[in-house]
Formats: C-alpha cells, sequence, structure tokens
C-alpha cells in the first residue's frame, strides 16, 4: 500500500488523499490508520477546525516525501499506512459526536492499528483517548500546546476544547504524574491556573521555560517524566501565528516552524500508542502555511515511529 508515485503523478492531480496513501476501510493488515475528525462544534473562539482534516490531506499531497533524511527512515514505505476517511461526526451535539469518535477509534486500536488523528477542535482527543485506553489502560501524555485545556466548565458546560485534560484525568484516563505540558504562555483566567494544574500532578513547560531551557534540554524533560504507554496531542496553536495564523485560539510568541519540528523528533524511543493534531482552521490560515506545517508534522511523527521500530529491531 504504497503511496501513489510523485515522479509518475503530478502532486496536484488524482483524489486526494493523506500523503496520496490508499484510501481504505478495511485494516487487515494495516499498521496505522489516518483519521480526520471534523468537528469544531466545542471551540469557545474562532470555529473552521472542522475543516483541518481536508487541508491537511491537500497540504500532505505536496508537502510530504517518502525519505527521511535527518532520521534516516522511510515511513510511508516501512509502515502499511491507510487513509481511513474520517468519523461522520453529528453537527451540533458535543457528546453525541463524542461517541462516533470513541467508536470508530475503538476499533481501529483492537484492530492493533495506530490511529493517526486529525482534527478538528481539541474536544476531539478526549473520546480518542476514551478509546485507547479502553485498550491500553492509563495512559500518560505529552502535550503540546499554548494552553492547558484543563478547566472545569465554561459557560457551565463540561465539555468543549478546553476541557479534556481535566475531563481524562477526572476519568482515569491518564496518569498526570508521567505526563507534560509543553509550550504553555497566554492569558490566564486566573493567577493560580497552572499551579492548580501542578497540584493535579502535571509538569507543565511555559514558552518561557522552552526558551529558557534550549530545544534538547526540553527533550530531556519530556523523557525524564513520561514513563510506559504514552499518547501525544499536539495543539497547532503551540506554534507562533506568525508560523501557524489559521487557528481557532491564537496566542502569540510560540514556537517557531522547525523547533516544534525538532521537538516532534525528539520524541524517539518513546512508547507512542496514539497521536493525534487539532486546532488547524482553514478559514484563517494564509497561503497553507499551517496545513502545510501540521502535514509536515505527521510525517515526522510517522517517522519517529520508524525510528523506535528500526532501533528495536
Amino acid at each position: 500500500m504504497n503511496p501513489i508515485d510523485q515522479l509518475q503523478s503530478p502532486t496536484f492531480s488524482q483524489i486526494c488523499s493523506f500523503a496520496r496513501l490508499p484510501y481504505s476501510k478495511n485494516l487487515e493488515g494495516v499498521d496505522i490508520a489516518f483519521l480526520g475528525l471534523p468537528f469544531d462544534d466545542a471551540t469557545t473562539f474562532r470555529p473552521g477546525a472542522r475543516f483541518g482534516p481536508r487541508a491537511v490531506r491537500e497540504a500532505s499531497c505536496q508537502t510530504i516525501k517518502p525519505f527521511n533524511f535527518v532520521l534516516n527512515v522511510s515511513p510511508l514505505k516501512d509502515f502499511t499506512i491507510v487513509d481511513y476517511g474520517d468519523v461522520d461526526v453529528v453537527p451540533g451535539y458535543i457528546e453525541d459526536t463524542f461517541k462516533k469518535i470513541e467508536k470508530e477509534v475503538s476499533k481501529i486500536v483492537e484492530s492493533s492499528t495506530f490511529p493517526l488523528c486529525c482534527g478538528g477542535d481539541h474536544s476531539v482527543t478526549l473520546p480518542i483517548l476514551r478509546a485507547v485506553s479502553k485498550k491500553h489502560g492509563k495512559l500518560s501524555l505529552i502535550q503540546f500546546d499554548s494552553h492547558t485545556d484543563c478547566g472545569d466548565v465554561y459557560f457551565g458546560k463540561k465539555y468543549n476544547h478546553g476541557t479534556h485534560v481535566r475531563r481524562a484525568y477526572e476519568e482515569g484516563l491518564i496518569d498526570p504524574k508521567s505526563s507534560i505540558y509543553v509550550g504553555i504562555r497566554g492569558g490566564l483566567y486566573d493567577e493560580r491556573d497552572i499551579k492548580n494544574v501542578e497540584d493535579l500532578g502535571f509538569t507543565v513547560l511555559t514558552i518561557d521555560d522552552v526558551y529558557d531551557m534550549g530545544i534538547e534540554r526540553v527533550i530531556e524533560k519530556v523523557h525524564n517524566i513520561v514513563k510506559g504507554k504514552t499518547y501525544v496531542t499536539l495543539d497547532i496553536d503551540v506554534c507562533d501565528p506568525a508560523f501557524a495564523p489559521g487557528t481557532g485560539t491564537p496566542e502569540v510568541g510560540g514556537l517557531q516552524s522547525r523547533e516544534i519540528i525538532r521537538l516532534v523528533r525528539g520524541m524517539v524511543g518513546i512508547n507512542i500508542l496514539g497521536f493525534d493534531l487539532v486546532e488547524v482552521s482553514p478559514p484563517y490560515d494564509v497561503s497553507s502555511i499551517t496545513s502545510m506545517l501540521a502535514s509536515w508534522v505527521f510525517f515526522e511523527f510517522l517517522s519517529v515511529m520508524d525510528k523506535r521500530r528500526s532501533e528495536k529491531c
């Protein structure tokens, strides 16, 4: 199941799938399934992330090539990967959509296929965690984000794109003592917001921590904190709006493109059982730079998985 050969068929041609990989609902013999989650009804500021999976697929047709010369791997050749399509979400209904996402991700996980998920707003991470945890037990969490998403309620409601970590903690899906945030910044609702998250057991690296420590020390810190089975979620707003303007809740002063790529590459060696990238909002994008970055981050993550596989062989 190789992607369409870019030297035989131009990248702007043919039906658009992630990295020009085959579209299939058959998971037999499949290592990794790319799954779109086109839902943004849980966002609190700018909508549009429902169009994220489509934009990332389109960008991936051009940005992704088979070989990663930095990590010296060819994940599109070394793994059997399919584009599994999108979850049929229920527009306007968060909890109904959560049930559909959990059901579809559970099919992927139960078939021993790795879920590679593309949002959608960040609320979609909760049903993914439910599905992955149901199979593998309590997970460590790595969250690249400008926000902690550990709020209790917004406007009196428990579910939106800023509460998924709190709900996952309450449901026993994640172990806060082996979980870490990277890139937190921006204004807070209360002076104790970050302290409250740390009191739950989470490690928080703010954007100032990241720049004071440097990328290599941040990677070392992540490896020291995270233990065992791990889930990784990446909100594209961890990057500065100069590099990722197409997102729902942008915060100035974030990571550059090359920095998030280096951080993702640094995840080699961690036992990662699921990954999502969320909050790409094409209506606010400029020249597709956000979706291009997102598609490349997906490729780097696939390369990280391939590198770990090769080192275990």
